[in-house]
């Protein structure tokens, strides 16, 4: 193993992901969508990463990647040092207590026929093996790191608001106590001032669990609330890494230039 790998929680090699576009004829080669186009990005342990980017720019793909949810077409995925898509389907369903997701949708991301005990639980119980009394302790626990009631336990996602549910959602991705948890656009979708709270949620579990999130945002003020590094993506490549406060106080591209002049300067100023 290389040494520098264990320098980094996360580590992503020059990533490449094409897509095969559907043939138009059968007298012609198909053509390819290259949505990651050599991402190489580092996250250290406890330091987060948010990454910013317009639609279509890759971050979606990129965190589909690093969650071993599809494989790259050349490049790594390193988590610990360890390349995620070299693994085998044993070690990598051991090696995801360690990853865990959030997605953009709070309710389509809750299965409504389930009591929220066994959504919350759903990764213990698939990857640890717990029994049926330590899913319902454990998920209790989480509940009321995440600010909610350990009577939640018994009711579906339906009896809660937006943002409550995308608290049980952040309960379910800490049950395995993971080192990295990847946000996907997690607060999108609810409204301005339950964004608020969600995000001083996560800024609150980062530092008192130690917990690394990779954020992905089209909003730069919503990741220089959470993250301290900051990526920034266009057409499927990084234009743009380093600190929050750098980047956004003496951005060098063209396109993070135009990003911020989409936020008003007294959000991102408050931000950081």
């Amino acid at each position: 193993m290389d040494k520098r790998d264990n320098h980094f929680l996360l580590e992503t090699r020059e990533l490449e992901r094409r897509y095969t576009l559907p043939r138009e004829s059968l007298f012609r080669t198909p053509g390819q969508v290259h949505a990651l186009r050599g991402v190489s990005l580092q996250v250290t342990a406890g330091r987060s990463l948010g990454i910013v980017g317009e639609s279509g720019s890759g971050k979606s793909t990129l965190a589909r990647l690093v969650m071993a949810l599809e494989r790259p077409t050349a490049g790594q995925v390193l988590l610990q040092g360890r390349d995620l898509h070299a693994l085998s389907p044993d070690e990598l369903r051991a090696a995801r207590r360690d990853f865990q997701m959030v997605f953009q949708d709070p309710y389509g991301s809750l299965d409504p026929r389930r009591r929220i005990w066994r959504t919350v639980a759903e990764p213990a119980a698939a990857l640890e093996g717990a029994d049926r009394a330590e899913q319902r302790e454990r998920a209790a626990a989480m509940l009321t790191a995440v600010g909610l009631h350990a009577d939640a336990l018994d009711q579906y996602p339906h009896e809660f608001s937006g943002g409550q549910r995308q608290r049980i959602a952040i309960a379910r991705a800490l049950i395995t106590r993971p080192k990295l948890i990847v946000a996907d656009e997690a607060v999108s979708a609810l409204d301005v001032s339950v964004q608020a709270q969600v995000l001083n949620l996560m800024a609150d579990l980062r530092d008192a669990h130690g917990v690394t999130f990779l954020f992905i945002s089209h909003d730069l003020a919503v990741v220089a609330h959470l993250c301290q590094d900051v990526a920034v993506m266009q057409g499927g490549r990084v234009v743009e890494h380093g600190p929050v406060r750098q980047v956004l106080r003496e951005p060098r591209h063209p396109y993070t230039r135009q990003l911020l002049d989409a936020v008003p300067v007294s959000a991102l100023l408050a931000a950081v």
